[in-house]
């Protein structure tokens, strides 16, 4: 029965969406068109290098020997990821699964933990760019990757002892051209990323403008919020303009990078999908760092 509704209330939000973009051809193409600049600006040149090394280098540390201690496979999937941001993480833990370096058990817990933005993009876009200031992107990078990691530590702490090693049962796979198939392998990644974000600026892009129609006056807390719960990036292009005479800006910007908005989260669902690793940790590890990161930054910085 519930199946059944979440069903038609899919079929019911998606024949609305349709509608909308019908109505609105002209400010559908408007959103895609931010959505597409936000991608080639701010996401393309700080995912694709990383993206690729990071696969790079996890083949070629994949060919190694058979057992390797947990805590420094928790510790490379997690280094990896860090370098990379999302959705590498994703990713890495799918690969490393896939490959039987990881349980399923493991995997479900470390796909929560290895999962936050890349130093480029921290630094480079929300420092430098958005706030013209890389050590506030320095400030909320340091945050995010501190809370992960005592979250790392909390796993390793309460993993099972008896299961100190990992053993890779099946022969391993090895890439003739780890580097020509580390780009193959980024290329469904950098496309997944391109649609989701294109495709929900596009659709917050209709949805706020569509609201501009009944309420001519439209709050600047609703209009943030609604880009942030689609799309991180646009939002946090949006949240810049909004509020750039105020002191919280930084707030907001960390709060926006704590909900991250459906189009990262669909991405790490569809990584994860590919090696059957349930999703449950992830969501309910994401609701928890809502409220404590920013306010961690507000205590520590503000």
């Amino acid at each position: 029965m519930e199946l059944i509704l979440v069903s038609r209330m899919n079929i019911i939000i998606c024949w609305v969406l349709i509608a909308l973009l019908l109505l609105q051809p002209g400010i559908a193409h408007e959103g895609a068109d931010v959505g597409i600049k936000l991608f080639m600006n701010a996401l393309f040149p700080y995912l694709l290098p990383y993206l690729i090394l990071t696969q790079w280098l996890l083949r070629l540390t994949n060919q190694g020997g058979s057992n390797s201690s947990k805590t420094a496979l928790y510790l490379k999937a997690y280094g990896i990821s860090a370098l990379g941001g999302f959705p590498t993480g994703a990713a890495t833990i799918a690969f490393m699964t896939k490959e039987q370096q990881l349980t399923l058990r493991e995997s479900k817990f470390l796909l929560a933990i290895c999962h936050a933005p890349s130093p480029l993009f921290m630094i480079g876009f929300v420092g430098y760019e958005l706030l013209e200031n890389a050590s506030i992107g320095w400030q909320m990078l340091l945050l995010i990757h501190s809370v992960n990691l005592v979250t790392l530590g909390i796993f390793i702490l309460f993993s099972k002892r008896p299961a100190e090693t990992t053993s890779i049962k099946k022969e391993l796979k090895r890439d003739s051209f780890p580097l020509i198939e580390s780009m193959k392998g980024s290329i469904p990644t950098v496309l997944l990323v391109g649609t989701t974000v294109i495709f929900f600026t596009t659709i917050s892009h209709v949805i706020a403008k569509t609201l501009l129609h009944f309420f001519h006056d439209l709050p600047t807390v609703l209009a943030v919020s609604l880009y942030a719960v689609l799309e991180m990036t646009s939002s946090l292009h949006i949240a810049t303009q909004s509020f750039a005479s105020s002191v919280y800006l930084p707030l907001w910007l960390i709060t926006i990078l704590a909900v991250q908005g459906l189009s990262i989260h669909l991405q790490v669902a569809v990584l994860a999908k590919d090696a059957d690793i349930p999703l449950v940790p992830y969501f309910l590890l994401r609701l928890i760092m809502i409220p404590i990161l920013p306010l961690l930054y507000w205590v520590i910085f503000l």
